[in-house]
Formats: structure tokens, C-alpha cells, sequence
């Protein structure tokens, strides 16, 4: 089987969310370190121009978006699993709400937190992705997340308090999508005081944190080298789309933020996924995939 590479740094929430996944799993998988800002040039020939954090390869097939990058590992590897078919659902939901939600009340009062340690540059990247995201909103709004955050960990205490994991006895990828907001406040220095005044919530990240790497490193360049020397192989299945049809060339775009395209002909489509066909210089014949919630397909 074709290893894992996962490009990321260390810094990125949503990567140590897809890293709590692998540990938990105890797959072996390669850690290929991207820019924590653009360009990046040992990216964008993989994904045609998506340049979010983080992206799974698997030979010449990229993943993009932990939504459909856990998907993908749960699929490849379910044991143990992560995704329960009774709890599929409320996973699900959970999973948006942990990402959206509980990630945005937590970034602001982190952040404030490490502006003296952020390149000088790195408002003026965000700020390309989302022009609302400068350092004068981000302090001013700070206090107000923090005030929001407080009442999702009281939530999470709540619940926590009466199972070990966020959906029950077992770690879930729930627990994962929960797991990566609260890990980054770590990095606000006396901020995760306010974890450890909530004891079954500090329990609960210290169980999952515990969870062992299984990770070893590959230059950017090595990984390109990987994708050169493989050809797409997960692109069958699916079904017929008349949107999308299999062949036409298609515009991929987030609806959020980060409004990178990526264009391609599609060559599988399914009611979570679509996958498109592009070549690259650097790499020759590539294969992404997206998940199709939150994302905006146009046929170009």
C-alpha cells in the first residue's frame, strides 16, 4: 500500500486534527512540512492551486479538506474505527460545529496571544484569504470569541463529565474535530488555564493527546518526486452526475475563504465527493479530490 504523506505544519489546527487520527489509528504516515504562508511552490503543483493546510497524498492522489482527508483514512484503514455507522451522523454535526464554530471562538484570543511570534507578513497572507482577518479585527474581536469559547467548553465539560469520549466510550472523529480547537489554545500561554479549571474536559485532552506520532519527516521536493512517479488510482465509482459530467472540465473554489481554483476534468463524482483529473509540469497526471460540502463547482 502506497505510504501516507501529509503535508502540513506544525502550527495548523486542522492538521493536528487529521495527526490525533493517524496516532489514534497508529498508522505510520510521513510529515512533509509546508510554508505557513503562501506562495508554495511544493504545494500548489499537487492541488492545482488550493493552498489550505492540511493536504493528504497518497501516491498521485490528493486529498484536500480533513472533512474528506479523515474520511478517506477511515475508508483505507477502519480499525480501529473512528467513524461508527450508528454515530455517522451526529459525527457529522459535530464535526461542523467543532470546525466552524468552536475553531473561530478559539483562533482570536490565541493568536492575540502569539503576535510576537507570527512573521511579519503573516496578516498581510490572511488577509488575501479573508479580508476581513487583520490584526485591528482580530484584537477587537478577541475578548467577545473568548467570552463564546467559554460557553463551548462548558458545553464540552458538560458532556464529558458523563462519558469519556464526546459521543460516548470511544474516541470518535468527533472527538478529533472537538480535540484541535482546544489544542491550539495551548499556544496562548495562560489562555489554556481555562482548560484546566474544567477537569473532565482536561481528562479528556490529555487522553487524546496522549495518543502516540508514528510520524516520520520527507522534503516537499521528495513528496513532488512521489507524485511524479505514480499515476492516479482512486478514481473509480461514483455515479452519474448530469452537473458534473464525467470528462467535462470543471472549477473547484471553497465558499468561505481561501478562494483558490482548482480546475480539472472530472472523472468521479458521488453525493460527498468529486474528483477531477489535471496535469502538472512538475508532476505530470494528478488526481484531487474534494469533498463537495463547502465547496463551489462550476462547469468552466
Amino acid at each position: 500500500m502506497a505510504e501516507i504523506l501529509f503535508h502540513h505544519y506544525p502550527l495548523s489546527p486542522f492538521s493536528e486534527k487529521v495527526r490525533r487520527v493517524l496516532a489514534y489509528k497508529q498508522l505510520p504516515w510521513r510529515a512533509v512540512e509546508q510554508p505557513i504562508m503562501a506562495p508554495k511552490p511544493e504545494l500548489t503543483p499537487l492541488t492545482g492551486g488550493y493552498r489550505r493546510i492540511p493536504v493528504l497524498q497518497i501516491g498521485a492522489d490528493i486529498y484536500c479538506d480533513t472533512a474528506l482527508i479523515l474520511r478517506v483514512l477511515e475508508q483505507r484503514h477502519p480499525t480501529p474505527a473512528c467513524l461508527p455507522a450508528p454515530l455517522a451522523g451526529a459525527v457529522s454535526l459535530l464535526e461542523d460545529w467543532a470546525d466552524h464554530r468552536l475553531f473561530m471562538q478559539t483562533v482570536p484570543p490565541t493568536i492575540v496571544r502569539l503576535l510576537d511570534q507570527l512573521p511579519p507578513a503573516f496578516f498581510a497572507d490572511r488577509a488575501a484569504m479573508t479580508p476581513a482577518f487583520t490584526c485591528e479585527s482580530l484584537i477587537a474581536g478577541a475578548p467577545h470569541a473568548l467570552s463564546q469559547a467559554l460557553i463551548s467548553l462548558d458545553r464540552l465539560e458538560t458532556q464529558l463529565r458523563q462519558t469519556p469520549f464526546v459521543l460516548g466510550d470511544t474516541f470518535t472523529l468527533a472527538d478529533a474535530a472537538c480535540f484541535h480547537p482546544v489544542w491550539f489554545m495551548q499556544h496562548g500561554g495562560d489562555l489554556f488555564d481555562v482548560v484546566r479549571a474544567r477537569p473532565a474536559l482536561a481528562a479528556w485532552f490529555d487522553r487524546i493527546a496522549a495518543f502516540g506520532p508514528g510520524m516520520e519527516t520527507m522534503a516537499a521536493g521528495e513528496a513532488l518526486a512521489v507524485a511524479r512517479a505514480a499515476q492516479p488510482a482512486d478514481v473509480l465509482g461514483g455515479h452519474a452526475d448530469r452537473d458534473y459530467p464525467v470528462g467535462d472540465e470543471v472549477s473547484i473554489v471553497p465558499d468561505d475563504y481561501g478562494l483558490e481554483e482548482t480546475r480539472g476534468r472530472v472523472a468521479r463524482v458521488s453525493a460527498d465527493e468529486i474528483v477531477v483529473l489535471r496535469a502538472d509540469p512538475e508532476v505530470g497526471d494528478i488526481a484531487v479530490h474534494y469533498p463537495r460540502a463547502g465547496y463551489r463547482i462550476s462547469r468552466v
